[in-house]
């Protein structure tokens, strides 16, 4: 969540630069060369050197935590599924669970007590071998109350612990059994313990100090500029890598983006967070662009600390008051959906919520009236993304046109961050966000929000009300279900209460869409998530 934003990589003013003095052909090299990053092999396309290797951008940047445990950076966990393992990873578009550092599937997966094989013959990229003494450290991070890391809300609720059998043996001992146990462990990417153990949280945030079990290792990094890698020699799972290297470059710059991918034989050959006013210029070149539903969204979050917003009249007027399909028009080309429940249409669980918030502009007066607020003044908090800019702009007209008086306050990304950490008493904030990046099942999206070990409840204090403890005892009580239908019932239910609290929740959730050169790349698909995934694509020229 906290990454899925614009900074400053190779940005538009580099890109321009570089290839006004040069020319295409030799721009990209020169840009990255200029960020300080090694010449890209992509600029020899063709030759054996280029079949060897694949150069990516990405439209996020890659200086925030790479602590696998503890980040939604969209770079980094991108990056994560090549470098780490899980026991169970998920396949990057199906999601369908497959043995990793695990031997093979759990026996039987309704059991709440699974005994874990590893591997043989798994090790680090520092040549150490894999053991149960890192399967404990790993699980152990993840369920350590005194330090909790972000993952510890995917877990804490139905995890028990995890133990050494013997050196290459573990047992998971659960609280109940788990339907969605299987999926939720591909979060968890082993770490080894005599690299991280002691080591404090700038070590482990740090891209250039990952080390993994899996396909890529990190070979250099540079904040705000790109991350390379080199296969695995001694990776002996499932995905074994078809080329050798790969450099995925910072490019935050949409213009820059874009510029990548159609400057010839230099540029890059796939790119994801494709700009949707970018697609028909894209195809046109000759490229592949696909996008895919997500939960990548637009919300809003209340500040429930202060009145009037405490009421929930208020929550549910203010979202009344937006033309949501105003604004996913004029702010990503129509490229999206207006919210009718937590989840987007396409989630495995989706279910129209009982309370919808349809534009209507008379209703939110009502309620309003109703709440007893006259003369209501909100200050918006927003990051300065280039469309959440146009967004929020939107926003406030909508609310403007029923009385209230809205004042943006848009922020850098940092000091965005900064400042709702510090508890800034502002009335309301927006925020992008895709906890499909840890996983699809309902459960984990809504506590990847609705969590006291995230952002937003420990600044609006909601957390702290008897309703976030309902609500958390409706969560509790689907994923106990002894079956099917009882998980589905329970669900719902607590994504309508969700809806009719209308504290965190979103205004739209948009498609995701990547671009590649279908006559250099082949086997590879959009993703749901930001970033890419290479772990079955191959270089065709």
């Amino acid at each position: 969540m906290r990454d899925t934003v614009e900074h400053r990589g190779l940005d538009r003013r580099a890109f321009l630069k570089y290839t006004g003095l040069i020319g295409a052909a030799g721009a990209v090299t020169a840009g990255v060369a200029a960020c300080g990053g090694p010449k890209s092999s992509g600029s020899v396309a063709g030759n054996a050197a280029a079949m060897d290797h694949i150069d990516v951008a990405i439209g996020y940047n890659n200086n925030s935590s790479w602590d696998p445990l503890n980040t939604g950076s969209a770079f980094a966990m991108a990056a994560h599924n090549h470098i780490y393992e899980g026991l169970w990873d998920a396949e990057a578009v199906t999601r369908n669970p497959y043995a990793a550092l695990a031997s093979e599937m759990p026996a039987d997966p309704k059991s709440s007590e699974w005994t874990v094989k590893l591997r043989s013959g798994a090790t680090f990229h520092d040549g150490k071998p894999v053991t149960a003494d890192d399967v404990v450290f790993s699980f152990g991070r993840v369920l350590n109350t005194d330090k909790k890391v972000l993952t510890n809300a995917f877990f804490a609720s139905w995890l028990n612990g995890v133990s050494k059998v013997d050196d290459s043996t573990v047992k998971i001992s659960m609280k109940f059994p788990f339907a969605a146990a299987v999926q939720r462990f591909s979060i968890v990417k082993i770490m080894p313990k005599h690299v991280f153990d002691a080591q404090d949280g700038d070590f482990l945030k740090q891209g250039k100090n990952a080390v993994g079990s899996g396909p890529f290792k990190v070979k250099s990094h540079q904040d705000t500029s790109f991350t390379a890698f080199e296969s695995h020699a001694g990776y002996n799972g499932a995905l074994k890598p078809t080329f050798k290297s790969m450099q995925w470059n910072v490019s935050v710059d949409a213009a820059a983006r874009v510029g990548l991918l159609t400057s010839g034989v230099a540029g890059v050959q796939i790119s994801d967070n494709i700009p949707q006013d970018n697609i028909d210029q894209l195809k046109g070149k000759g490229l592949n662009v696909e996008g895919v539903d997500s939960m990548n969204l637009l919300g809003l979050v209340f500040n429930t600390n202060k009145a009037p917003f405490n009421d929930k009249r208020v929550r549910q007027a203010l979202r009344m008051a937006i033309d949501t399909q105003k604004l996913i028009d004029v702010a990503i080309a129509g490229q999206g959906t207006p919210a009718t429940s937590f989840l987007h249409k396409a989630s495995p669980e989706y279910y129209k919520a009982a309370t919808q918030y349809d534009y209507n502009p008379e209703k939110a007066k009502q309620l309003l009236a109703q709440a007893g607020v006259k003369d209501l003044a909100v200050t918006l908090l927003s990051t300065n993304i280039s469309w959440t800019k146009v967004a929020v702009n939107t926003i406030k007209e909508g609310w403007d046109a029923v009385g209230v008086a809205t004042t943006l306050d848009i922020q850098e990304t940092a000091a965005f961050n900064s400042k709702v950490a510090a508890g800034e008493p502002v009335d309301a904030l927006t925020f992008s966000g895709n906890p499909n990046q840890f996983g699809a099942d309902a459960d984990l999206n809504i506590r990847w929000f609705y969590s006291n070990s995230n952002t937003f409840l420990p600044w609006n204090k909601w957390g702290e009300t008897a309703e976030f403890k309902a609500l958390d005892a409706q969560l509790n009580a689907a994923i106990q279900a002894s079956n099917p239908a009882e998980h589905k019932a329970k669900t719902n239910a607590a994504l309508d209460t969700i809806a009719d609290e209308a504290v965190i929740y979103p205004v739209m959730h948009m498609k995701l869409f990547t671009a590649w050169d279908p006559k250099k790349v082949n086997g590879v698909k959009a993703l749901d998530i930001p970033g890419v995934n290479l772990l079955k694509a191959t270089r065709t020229a």
